[in-house]
């Protein structure tokens, strides 16, 4: 009997939190813009030259609306506002740019730039608001025109900067540049994020990959449909007050549907579950909104089934049948087909091969899908090794982003006859799920429980908060007769469900997690102010102090987004 080969499944999710203040129509963070221009349109387009390499690709839709609102309605970021002419920059942009124009990692991008090194250099190589004072002094007007353009320039992706003549020249020219390379250079940054949509329609066309979508501003759908739910992983957690709303669960899906619809003109198969966060209660709405199929983590699948995944010392799976197959899951007599990823080797990428020479890490993938070939033995079904993780956070942190690492990678994995890559719809066409479920585990990815979201005091208040706004909009939608304005506080309590406000809180340090925390509370404001009420006045409150000494974020005082900007208590 011939050698059966391994069916492998990447699926990139790509995702930013809508970091929109819905009042003022700015952005408070630039990641949209940058990772659009470093991430979202190359992972795609990388695979053109690699046609033996079927992927799966998340593009949430938050992360769509935003790219469009960039392209078509004028978005701007804080971090656009100081791009300004350097003679018409205030002292506060001036700090700013001193404190925020080095937000990339400085030893594997920055360092590798002697122009932009020196820039750090001359800045103190601080974070702190109070250090930054003394560079004030010592950076010229040329100085801040040139952080200005090296800032944009290195997250532009390595590939691209190499290969387009204007941005070959920037990095050879180095220092010195003009307000007129710095307008180009904007204006091509958002001409990349003009190809994202394009390069994805043109690959799911050629059937090269596979596009599904995650509701809309990203929720814990479990939390989202009862936040008792949490329980169920974690017995004994202090829960807020409940938290319990379907129809907004199925709001967050039936809008994804919409969008992607008017992107990609179908239905999408797969649903990317925020954070792989599942539970039961999430099947039968998937099922009826015509997803089907989802994707979770190994450790849902061995709670879920009471049996552990076992490995070796080198991270092996040992009982590999039990793990690299789909199953479907049919609850409440809806049925969806589930694939769980493979945690260890999605988390080899996402953190561990950042460590290792590009070549090698590419190798031992590889190497590692082929011992799982080896562990399963002689069969006589198709196994599928799911992969899974952000399409955009690790690749920093690699030498060359991840140009290298992902052409290794893709030429070993195109020359190998064992290995196949897949699409997940290609995979479950071909080999439908024998095994089925009749009960799913409520977790995520993050210790298979819902608790990096919701327990601790301030992520509690932020529920409450929630709770409370979301029962006063429907006291105030009885009596409301302009439908449009109850539509747009309603979308304000859709986008404050978002995952990543809960995630940061009590999670993150301090200066990461107050921005996030701050827009949550002025969406919820914005609930009151789109009805035409008054707000509760703990939403002018900031949940979140700063440890001793550390700086306190405050609200810009020229009237602008949660600013950047700190000050010292």
């Amino acid at each position: 009997m011939p050698e059966r080969p391994l069916y492998v499944a990447f699926v990139w999710n790509q995702h930013q939190p809508f970091y929109q203040d819905t009042v003022r129509k700015e952005y408070i963070m630039p990641w949209v813009r940058l990772h659009g221009s470093k991430d979202y349109y190359q992972m795609a387009a990388i695979l053109e030259e690699y046609p033996r390499i079927h992927q799966t690709f998340n593009l949430t839709p938050s992360l769509l609306e935003q790219v469009e609102d960039y392209l078509e309605g004028g978005a701007v970021d804080y971090y656009m506002r100081v791009m300004k002419p350097v003679e018409l920059l205030s002292e506060g942009e001036k700090r700013f740019l001193l404190q925020h124009f080095f937000d990339i990692q400085w030893d594997k991008v920055i360092a590798k730039f002697s122009a932009y090194r020196a820039l750090l250099d001359k800045q103190g190589r601080v974070r702190e608001p109070a250090a930054i004072e003394r560079a004030l002094s010592l950076f010229s007007s040329q100085d801040y025109l040139d952080l200005q353009v090296w800032f944009n320039l290195v997250w532009i992706d390595p590939e691209i900067r190499e290969r387009e003549r204007f941005f070959a020249n920037l990095l050879e020219k180095g220092s010195g540049f003009t307000e007129s390379e710095k307008e180009e250079l904007m204006e091509r940054q958002l001409g990349l994020l003009r190809l994202i949509v394009p390069i994805h329609r043109q690959l799911r066309e050629k059937k090269q990959i596979e596009l599904i979508t995650t509701p809309f501003y990203h929720p814990i759908l479990p939390l989202i449909i009862d936040t008792q739910s949490a329980l169920r992983a974690a017995p004994g957690l202090q829960l807020p007050e409940r938290f319990h709303y379907k129809e907004d669960a199925y709001w967050q899906l039936e809008k994804a549907c919409q969008q992607y619809q008017h992107y990609f003109g179908a239905q999408p198969q797969g649903l990317w579950p925020p954070e792989q966060a599942v539970s039961p209660e999430i099947i039968p709405l998937a099922a009826d909104m015509g997803f089907t199929w989802t994707i979770t983590d190994e450790q849902i699948l061995s709670k879920t089934l009471g049996a552990e995944i076992i490995r070796d010392g080198y991270g092996h799976v040992l009982n590999p049948d039990l793990l690299y197959r789909p199953y479907l899951v049919s609850i409440e007599g809806a049925t969806m087909a589930i694939v769980f990823r493979d945690h260890h080797l999605s988390d080899r990428i996402g953190f561990e091969y950042q460590h290792l020479h590009a070549e090698h890490a590419a190798k031992d993938l590889v190497h590692r899908l082929h011992k799982i070939r080896e562990n399963l033995g002689r069969t006589e079904e198709n196994h599928l090794v799911t992969i899974a993780l952000d399409g955009e956070n690790a690749w920093e942190w690699y030498e060359n982003d991840k140009r290298d690492f992902l052409h290794h990678l893709y030429r070993l994995l195109s020359e190998d006859p064992l290995l196949r890559c897949v699409t997940v719809s290609e995979f479950l066409a071909a080999n439908p799920p024998r095994r089925q479920l009749q009960h799913l585990f409520t977790g995520s990815w993050v210790d298979h429980s819902l608790v990096r979201w919701i327990s601790t005091e301030n992520k509690n208040k932020l529920w409450s908060y929630l709770a409370r706004a979301r029962k006063d909009l429907e006291t105030a939608r009885y009596y409301e007769g302009d439908t449009q304005r109850v539509t747009e506080a309603l979308r304000n309590i859709y986008i404050a469900e978002g995952s990543d406000y809960m995630w940061w809180v009590d999670s993150m340090p301090y200066y990461l997690a107050a921005p996030f925390e701050a827009l949550f509370r002025k969406h919820l404001a914005n609930v009151y102010r789109v009805l035409g009420l008054d707000y509760p006045a703990y939403l002018e409150k900031p949940l979140l102090k700063p440890e001793p000494g550390e700086p306190v974020w405050k609200e810009d005082p020229l009237g602008g987004p949660i600013a950047m900007i700190q000050v010292n208590r």
